[in-house]
């Protein structure tokens, strides 16, 4: 009987000493795997607004549609500037600037230029060069990586779930008309496999803050001209 007693005081003392560890190391775990995923969702939400602004300068508007995103960066060209020379410290502190050297730059007129002080007489040439070169628009935004377009559209540790996405016009406090796009997702589309008590307190806090908070990763916003930031920066 005695052995039995002390079999389960050891049983019941490991039991709390798991238990007592699991506490600890759960939210540490639970974290780690959040800022793991996070940091995922949060690069495709800058893939999809670094898409969304190129679109937007070649098409003249935002889009709702991923296949047109994807297919944009397929197949789209999108302009670099190829850049040489710059003014030199006398020219700027005569008042010259970038934009007022180009526009003279610009009519050809080598006497004008010339006259202008900007003629670069070791090249034979004007001083300052700004030309547009079009290239293929996933060499220009993502030069330093390949991306897949297609899929842009899927959030990362999502079960395949999509983003949601929507484009909208909002009126500044000046009048002005201005287009605005929002990508998001909530934490639960992929957070939800984790801990469920945790996952449902990291949601309590952010609604628990001041002003309309989103509980998920969300990049620009229907309902106010941001910039297209981020809500994690």
């Amino acid at each position: 009987m005695k052995v039995v007693v002390r079999v389960l005081l050891v049983a019941a003392i490991i039991l709390l000493a798991f238990l007592c560890w699991k506490s600890i190391q759960g939210p540490i775990d639970f974290n780690a795997e959040v800022k793991r995923r996070d940091n995922a969702v949060i690069q495709r939400l800058v893939d999809i607004r670094t898409s969304q602004v190129a679109y937007r300068t070649q098409k003249g508007s935002y889009t709702a549609n991923f296949n047109e995103l994807a297919d944009f960066i397929k197949t789209g060209k999108v302009a670099s500037v190829a850049r040489s020379g710059d003014l030199t410290e006398e020219q700027l502190e005569a008042g010259m600037t970038e934009a007022k050297a180009m526009s003279i730059i610009r009519t050809g007129d080598e006497k004008a230029i010339r006259a202008a002080g900007l003629w670069d007489e070791s090249k034979n040439a004007p001083q300052l060069m700004r030309d547009s070169i079009y290239a293929p628009a996933a060499e220009v935004l993502f030069p330093n990586r390949r991306i897949n377009p297609d899929s842009l559209a899927f959030v990362p540790f999502g079960n395949g779930a999509k983003f949601e996405m929507a484009v909208d016009s909002l009126i500044t406090a000046s009048g002005y008309p201005v287009q605005v796009f929002e990508a998001k997702t909530p934490y639960t589309v992929y957070l939800g496999d984790l801990d469920k008590k945790l996952l449902n307190q990291k949601i309590q806090e952010v609604l628990d803050r001041p002003g309309d908070r989103y509980p998920g990763m969300m990049v620009g916003s229907l309902q106010v001209a941001n910039n297209n930031a981020g809500n994690w920066e």
